[in-house]
C-alpha cells in the first residue's frame, strides 16, 4: 500500500504497517488543513481559520500549537513524512503524490494528455481514490466551503470520464450509473445530455425522447422554463431523420470594459500574469489583490487588451461589488445569468438553482478559449461557481481579499499589488501632466507624491484637478494634502496612509453648489450607478451641468453613455458628507417606484393594479412605449431597484418596501430571478408585519409560497402558505382564503400528492360559493376537475368541467368557457372517446380565435391534429398542425415548434405515423 495521506474520504493517514490512529478530530483539522498545502509553509493565522472559523477558543495560538504537537507525535512513526515549522507557520513535508487529493489532481492533468482510451484508463484510476465524503468528519466553515468545490470538482471529473467512455462505444454500459447521476442532479443538464447520448446510443431512442419529454414538462410545469440550447439540439439530432441538425451560431462576448489610457508601471505583475498563461493549462489568477484604489482591475483590464489575441471565443467581465458600500455583492447566480445570456443561452432556458447554472455555464465554456474577468471579488464563495470546469480558459479575480481559499483548493496563482513608489508616481503624473508642468513646480509635485502614498485613484484625481483647472497651481493641492484635518482618517481600507480624504475634500472644494449637492447625494443613492433620469429625480433638476462637472473632476464615470458610477472609496467620502435624511431619498425611491410600477403594467396588463401609497410628486417618474421597453428598462435599473429597496428597509418606508417587492414581482417570475425574488418577499413580509397589515401579509406569503414551490422547496412552501392562510382567517376575508386554498392546491398537485391538492381545491370551491363570486368558483370547477382527471377519476372530472362550462356559458366568458372545453375534450381523449373530444376542441378553437388567444389556441390545435390522426385523417391533422406551427414559431416555444415540424415531415412520407408524444 505504502504511504497515503487522506483528505478524499475520512481524513486520515496509513502506511504499510496499516491506519495512524488520530482520535482528535481538531487534530485531523490541522492535518487536513496541512494536507491541502501540502510541501508549502501554511501561516499560524490560515491554520487558525481552517480549524475554528470564528468559533475561537481563548488562545487559539496556544490550543493550535497543542494540537500541531499531538499532530507530529503522531506522524512520527510514518516513514516519509515530516511536520516541520517555519517562521510564522507551518510545513508538512511529503511526496505530494502520496496524498489522495494531490494524485488526483495530478492524474486528471495527466488524462488530457492522451486518447480517449488513455483517458478513461487514467480517470478511473483518478476516481477510484475517492472513499467517501472529502474532508468527512471535519465541520466548520473552511471545511464545508471546501467540502463544496471538491465536489464539484469530483462531478466534473465523473462527467469528463463518461463523456469519454462515450465516446469510445461504452453506451450500454454508461446507462446505469447515468441515470443514477440523474437522479441525484435533475436539474445538471450536461448529465442528462450524456443520459441522452448512452441512451440513443444503446439503441434505447424512444426511452430518451420520452426522458426528454419527462424534463421538458417538468421544468415547465415546476419553473415554467424550457431546457438549455444544448439538450434541445441534441433533442433536435435525436429526432431528425437525415443526421445532426446543423449548429447554430454561438455568441462571441467582448465584455471587457475601455483599456485604461493612463496606464503605467506594473512590469513585474503583468511579467506574472503572461508567464502564468503561458505555462499551458488551466490557470485561475485570483489574487490581483490590494487596497481599495490600488490599480487592481486597472491591471487586469490593461493585460487583458494586451492579449486579446489569446482569447479568440470572447472575454467575459463582471463586477462582483465585493466591497461596493451599498449594495451587496453580487450572488453567483446573478453574475451567471448574465454571463450565460452573453454566451447565447436564452433567459427562460437558465436553471433556477445555483449548482444548475453553475454546470450548464461550465459546459457553455467546454472546449472555449475565453477569458473570465471576476472584478472585486467579496470571498472565494462568491468566485467558486464562476469558475470554468475545463483547461483552456483563464480566469482573472480582483479583490481586496486573499481569496486563500481560492489559492489553495484551486492552485490559483496570487499576485499582489503594492503602492507605486515615488519614481512611479512622478512618472504617472507626468503622463497626465506633462513633464514641463512638473518641472514648473518641482516642491508641489514631492509633496503630492508624498500624501497620495503611491495610490493610482488618488494620482488621479489630483491630476484631473490640476488638467481641469490649470489656472491653480500644484502648490494649492499640495497644501490641501499637508492638512490633517482634511485627510480620510475614517476611510479604513486596510492599507496605511492613503490619505484620500484631502484630495477629495479638496476636489469638492472647487465644485459649483449643485455639482456638490449632488455629489454628496450620489453617496446615498441605491445601487450600484445612477441614470441620468434617476439624477434628474434625486436633485429636483437637471443634472446634466453638475454629471458633466463631477465626471470632469473624476468624481464620477461614465461606464457607457447616461450611466454614472462613483469609485466605492470616493462614495464613501460622498456619504460621509451627506444628510442622511435629505428629502432627496424618499424622491429617489419614488421615481424607481413609480416607474417600475408602470414598467409592470406593461408586462402584465391583466394582472389587478396595485395601487400605491405615494404620489410622484417632483420624483418625475418614467413612462415606457411597450412591453419591450418596459423590460429593458427593468433589466438596466434591476440593481437598482434591489437598491431602493434596501434603502427604503433603512429608512423605515414599509410600504415602500413590499411596494416595490409587488413591482417587480412580474419581472422575476419572467427573468428567473428567483433566490432574489424571495429575499425581496422576505423584506416586504416583515415591512408589512412592522405595519400590521394582515392583509398584505397575506398575499406576501402566498406569493412566497409559490416562489418556494418553483425552487423544489415544497417544506418552506407550505410555510408560507399557511401563514397565508391564517393572515387571511385573522381578517375575515374569506375571498383571500379561497385564493390561499387554491394555490395550496396547486402546489400539492405539482408535488404529485393528488389527493391533498383535491381536498385543497374542493375548499376553495365551497369558499368561492360562499362569497358568491361566480367567476373564481368557475375557476375552481375546472381545476377540480383537472386534478380528478390526473387522480384517474373521469367521471367527476368530466361532470366538474361541464358545470365550469355551464356557468362560465351564464357569465360570458367565452376564454373560460374555450378553457372549460379543452379541458373537456383532454378527458374524451383521455378515455378514448374521441370523436367527442374532437367536437371540444373545435368549439374552443372557435372561441380562442375570436378573441385572438393565440397561446392556448396553438396547444389545442395540436390536441385536435392528434385526434384527427388517431381518428385514420392525416389531412385534417395537417391542417390543424401548419396552423398551430408559425403560433408555436412566433411564441417562441421551439421544442413544440420542432415537434409539430418533424412530424409534419414524417407525415409527408409516411400518412400514418403516429406523432412523436
Amino acid at each position: 500500500m505504502g504511504l497515503l495521506f487522506r483528505l478524499l474520504g475520512a481524513v486520515g493517514v496509513a502506511d504499510d504497517r496499516g491506519p495512524v490512529v488520530i482520535k482528535h478530530a481538531r487534530v485531523r483539522s490541522v492535518l487536513a488543513a496541512l494536507l491541502v498545502d501540502v510541501n508549502k509553509a501554511v501561516s499560524t493565522e490560515t491554520l487558525v481559520d481552517r480549524v475554528w472559523g470564528e468559533d475561537l477558543p481563548k488562545q487559539p495560538r496556544d490550543a493550535l500549537y497543542s494540537y500541531v504537537s499531538r499532530l507530529r507525535s503522531a506522524l512520527t512513526t510514518v516513514t516519509g513524512a515530516a511536520l516541520v515549522q517555519r517562521p510564522g507557520g507551518y510545513l508538512l513535508q511529503t511526496d505530494a503524490d502520496t496524498v489522495d487529493l494531490h494524485r488526483f489532481r495530478a492524474l486528471v492533468a495527466r488524462a488530457a494528455t492522451g486518447d480517449d482510451a488513455h483517458r478513461v484508463e487514467v480517470l478511473a484510476d483518478a476516481l477510484a481514490l475517492w472513499t467517501g465524503t472529502p474532508l468527512e468528519g471535519l465541520t466548520g466553515p473552511w471545511p464545508t466551503s471546501t467540502r463544496e468545490v471538491l465536489e464539484a470538482e469530483l462531478l466534473t471529473v465523473r462527467l469528463d470520464h463518461f463523456d469519454a467512455r462515450l465516446r469510445l462505444g461504452g453506451h450500454a454500459d454508461c446507462v446505469g450509473q447515468l441515470d443514477a447521476l440523474a437522479a441525484e442532479r435533475p436539474s445538471d443538464e450536461r448529465v442528462l445530455r450524456a443520459l441522452l447520448t448512452a441512451l440513443v446510443g444503446s439503441g434505447r431512442r424512444h426511452e430518451a425522447l420520452t426522458r426528454y419529454a419527462e424534463l421538458r414538462r417538468r421544468l415547465a410545469d415546476e419553473l415554467g422554463v424550457d431546457p438549455g440550447p444544448e439538450l434541445q439540439r441534441l433533442h433536435q439530432e435525436i429526432l431528425a431523420a437525415d443526421g445532426p441538425v446543423a449548429p447554430t451560431p454561438k455568441a462571441v462576448p467582448r465584455q471587457l470594459p475601455a483599456p485604461p489610457r493612463h496606464f503605467l508601471a506594473r512590469d513585474r505583475e503583468l511579467a506574472v500574469l503572461s508567464r502564468a498563461l503561458g505555462d499551458g493549462g488551466a490557470v485561475v489568477i485570483s489574487a490581483i489583490g490590494g487596497g481599495g484604489g490600488i490599480g487592481k482591475t486597472t491591471l487586469a483590464v490593461h493585460w487583458a487588451h494586451r492579449n486579446l489575441h489569446r482569447f479568440p471565443d470572447g472575454q467575459l467581465y463582471v463586477n462582483l461589488r465585493g466591497f461596493d458600500p451599498d449594495s451587496e455583492p453580487t450572488p453567483p447566480s446573478t453574475a451567471l445569468r448574465g454571463f450565460l445570456g452573453a454566451l447565447g443561452v436564452p433567459p427562460g432556458s437558465v436553471p433556477p438553482d445555483l449548482d444548475g447554472q453553475s454546470a450548464l455555464y461550465r459546459s457553455a465554456l467546454a472546449d472555449k478559449r475565453m477569458l473570465v474577468v471576476l472584478d472585486n471579488a467579496a470571498d472565494t464563495a462568491q468566485v467558486a461557481p464562476l469558475l470554468a470546469g475545463g483547461t483552456t480558459c483563464l480566469t482573472l479575480v480582483t479583490s481586496r481579499s486573499p481569496l486563500t481559499g481560492l489559492v489553495a483548493v484551486h492552485g490559483a496563482l496570487p499576485v499582489p499589488l503594492a503602492v507605486l513608489s515615488d519614481h512611479e508616481s512622478r512618472a504617472l503624473l507626468a503622463r497626465h501632466l506633462g513633464e514641463a508642468r512638473m518641472a514648473a513646480e518641482p516642491d508641489a509635485v514631492d509633496d503630492v507624491v508624498r500624501h497620495c502614498a503611491g495610490l493610482p485613484l488618488a494620482l488621479g484625481i489630483v491630476a484631473a484637478r490640476a488638467t481641469t483647472r490649470p489656472d491653480l497651481g500644484l502648490a494649492a493641492q499640495a497644501a490641501a494634502l499637508r492638512d490633517h484635518r482634511t485627510r480620510l482618517d475614517a476611510l479604513d481600507t486596510g492599507d496605511a496612509d492613503l490619505n484620500l480624504r484631502s484630495v477629495l475634500s479638496w476636489s469638492c472644494r472647487a465644485l459649483t453648489p449643485a455639482a456638490a449637492r449632488l455629489f454628496d447625494l450620489l453617496g446615498l443613492t441605491p445601487g450600484p450607478d445612477v441614470s441620468t433620469a434617476a439624477a434628474a429625480a434625486l436633485l429636483a433638476a437637471d443634472p446634466t451641468a453638475p454629471l458633466a462637472e463631477l465626471e470632469a473632476n473624476h468624481l464620477v464615470t461614465q461606464p457607457e453613455p447616461g450611466r454614472y458610477r462613483m469609485h466605492d472609496l470616493v462614495r464613501l467620502y460622498a456619504a460621509e458628507r451627506a444628510n442622511h435624511d435629505d428629502p432627496a431619498l424618499r424622491r429617489i425611491v419614488d421615481f424607481y417606484l413609480h416607474t417600475a410600477h408602470a414598467a409592470d403594467r406593461l408586462l402584465d396588463p391583466l394582472r389587478p393594479a396595485l395601487t400605491l401609497t405615494s404620489t410622484p410628486e417632483d420624483a418625475a417618474p418614467l413612462t415606457h412605449h411597450d412591453s419591450t421597453e418596459a423590460l429593458t428598462w427593468l433589466t438596466t435599473e434591476y440593481p437598482c431597484l434591489l437598491g431602493a429597496q434596501r434603502l427604503a428597509t433603512t429608512q423605515g418606508w414599509h410600504a415602500r418596501v413590499w411596494e416595490l417587492a409587488s413591482v417587480l414581482d412580474t419581472y422575476h417570475w419572467r427573468q428567473g430571478h428567483t433566490a432574489n425574488h424571495v429575499a425581496v418577499l422576505n423584506a416586504a413580509v416583515a415591512a408589512a408585519e412592522a405595519d400590521g397589515d394582515a392583509a398584505v401579509q397575506a398575499r406576501l406569503h402566498r406569493n412566497l409560497g409559490q416562489v418556494h414551490t418553483r425552487l423544489g422547496a415544497r417544506e418552506q412552501a407550505m410555510t408560507h402558505l399557511e401563514r397565508s392562510l391564517a393572515a387571511v382567517r385573522r381578517t375575515n376575508d374569506p375571498l383571500g382564503e379561497a385564493h390561499a386554498h387554491s394555490t395550496l392546491a396547486r402546489t400539492w398537485g405539482q408535488g404529485g400528492d393528488l389527493h391533498r391538492a383535491k381536498v385543497h381545491a374542493t375548499t376553495a370551491l365551497h369558499l368561492y360559493r360562499a362569497t358568491t363570486e361566480r367567476t373564481w368558483e368557475a375557476d375552481a370547477l375546472n381545476q377540480l376537475g383537472y386534478i380528478a382527471a390526473l387522480l384517474g377519476e373521469h367521471d367527476e372530472a368530466l361532470a366538474r368541467c361541464q358545470a365550469a362550462l355551464t356557468l362560465n356559458r351564464e357569465l360570458g366568458r367565452e376564454i373560460a368557457q374555450a378553457e372549460a372545453l379543452d379541458s373537456i375534450g383532454q378527458i374524451h381523449e383521455n378515455t378514448g372517446h374521441l370523436t367527442e373530444a374532437l367536437d371540444c376542441y373545435r368549439s374552443a378553437i372557435t372561441l380562442f380565435d375570436r378573441h385572438a388567444h393565440n397561446h392556448d389556441l396553438a396547444g389545442t390545435l395540436d390536441q385536435l391534429a392528434r385526434v384527427h390522426l388517431a381518428l385514420g385523417d392525416p389531412t385534417e391533422a395537417r391542417r390543424a398542425w401548419d396552423r398551430a406551427l408559425p403560433l408555436y414559431r412566433t411564441q417562441n416555444r421551439t421544442e413544440d415548434a420542432e415537434r409539430v415540424r418533424t412530424t409534419l415531415a414524417n407525415l409527408t412520407t409516411t400518412p400514418s405515423l403516429t406523432p412523436t408524444a
